[in-house]
């Protein structure tokens, strides 16, 4: 199959563009052509395939944010798109910004079969300018279904919150709903050692970028509220705009908190050896980091919040925050009771296993067939208002381990997407 998956940016500064990355590896890896349609950067420069070029741009006040994040808007030259849709089966469009309606509006023109993914909310944009505007919030949504959520008939949704989220903002394509899923090299390592960094100390650890909406801040304010204070190691790691103020913050900890940029390896061996993983974010589709984290059966401490998915991943209730103090109880919790976490560890690999990316690669196929099938004349494959939730072929083995490995924990009510759906009527 020939896909043509257009995206602003190619750095991998955002969510979006690092699932990106990582859905077209698993296509080309499964024999698929997989061409680029995005602005120039070091990432697009060193892509393994066609990459066609698009004219970038920054908003007047954005340049200094943007270039921070490694991202470029792009402009949607109709010449360059039709270049590269030359022969295509199928047009991916990755975000609701400026290009999307020439990147549409050209492969409906060709006769190409066109679909959308759902990568960002309105959030995301002002939680990093720290305003909870509803009318700003309304016209962004507005925007972005005159861009992309009604101008296609498909949309790929990382969770059912995202799914709902669109469709409560007004689009009626049909929505399905494939987790950006868990890479491969994200699995538990049981002969990696303890890093000595982490002394004798209850390990916390935080993947993401350092920015406002991801509101890590209030991890350094539980932890100093503690009556364990002095027992417990943050890691916060990663970088940004707010990377000083966190060092600057983190001072006030008799422990002082690792607040820095860490490699691959480094990220391995600690979600492999930290006691926890804490999750402050507000704003989520559907989140990268706890993907990571779970896939290496790292427990979850995760914030509830009305704009974020991520809640799906807790195990139960004893892993969910709602307020600051809250996470300082959870975190008293969890290292008077840190006996249980080994437990709990094999209850969150089970779970995992259905969020593994061989799951959701095969279900990106089954939608682009779903696409193109559609688009030849086929009927039902693509119900309008309606999200699918595709059938996960471990199912019965990974329900019957888990009824084969209760334990104290499972004792108590779950959160965890483990009630899996049902295949779907026809398929």
């Amino acid at each position: 199959m020939k896909i043509v998956i257009v995206v602003d940016s190619w750095n991998k500064g955002n969510g979006c563009i690092v699932a990106s990355h990582r859905l077209v590896k698993e296509l080309q890896l499964k024999g698929h052509e997989v061409s680029l349609v995005s602005t120039r950067g070091e990432e697009a420069m060193k892509f393994e395939g066609p990459f066609y070029e698009l004219p970038g741009f920054y908003l007047p006040g954005t340049k200094e944010s943007m270039k921070n994040m490694g991202f470029m808007w792009a402009r949607g030259k109709k010449k360059t798109l039709r270049k590269a849709y030359e022969g295509a089966d199928l047009v991916q469009v990755q975000l609701p910004f400026f290009v999307a309606r020439n990147a549409v509006r050209v492969a409906k023109k060709m006769n190409i079969p066109v679909m959308g993914a759902c990568h960002i909310q309105s959030q995301n944009i002002t939680g990093a300018m720290s305003t909870g505007n509803k009318l700003l919030n309304w016209s962004i949504n507005i925007w972005f279904n005159l861009e992309l959520f009604k101008k296609v008939d498909a949309i790929h949704c990382p969770s059912e919150f995202a799914a709902d989220l669109i469709k409560s903002k007004g689009s009626n394509a049909h929505f399905r709903v494939i987790s950006n899923g868990i890479p491969k090299q994200y699995k538990p390592l049981t002969t990696l050692e303890r890093p000595e960094l982490f002394e004798d100390k209850f390990v916390l650890m935080n993947v993401g970028r350092h920015a406002l909406e991801k509101n890590q801040g209030i991890m350094i304010d539980a932890v100093l509220k503690s009556k364990y204070k002095d027992k417990i190691k943050l890691l916060i790691c990663g970088k940004g705009e707010l990377t000083e103020k966190l060092r600057k913050q983190g001072k006030q900890l008799p422990v002082e908190p690792m607040v820095r940029f860490i490699s691959d390896e480094e990220k391995y061996l600690y979600l492999n050896t930290a006691d926890m993983y804490l999750h402050s974010s507000g704003v989520e589709l559907e989140s990268l980091s706890v993907l990571e984290a779970i896939g290496c059966g790292l427990p979850s401490l995760i914030e509830n919040s009305p704009n974020s998915a991520t809640s799906m991943f807790a195990l139960d209730d004893r892993l969910i925050f709602h307020t600051e103090e809250e996470l300082t109880e959870k975190i008293d919790f969890w290292y008077e009771n840190r006996a249980l976490l080994p437990e709990l560890k094999k209850q969150t690999l089970i779970a995992a296993e259905n969020y593994r990316i061989e799951n959701s690669v095969v279900s990106m196929e089954e939608l682009y067939n779903d696409v193109i099938q559609t688009h030849k004349g086929a009927k039902g494959l693509l119900p309008k208002g309606e999200k699918i939730i595709p059938y996960v072929r471990n199912t019965e083995s990974t329900q019957k381990h888990l009824q084969d490995n209760k334990t104290e924990v499972s004792s108590h009510k779950s959160r965890f997407r483990i009630a899996f759906p049902r295949k779907r009527s026809g398929s």
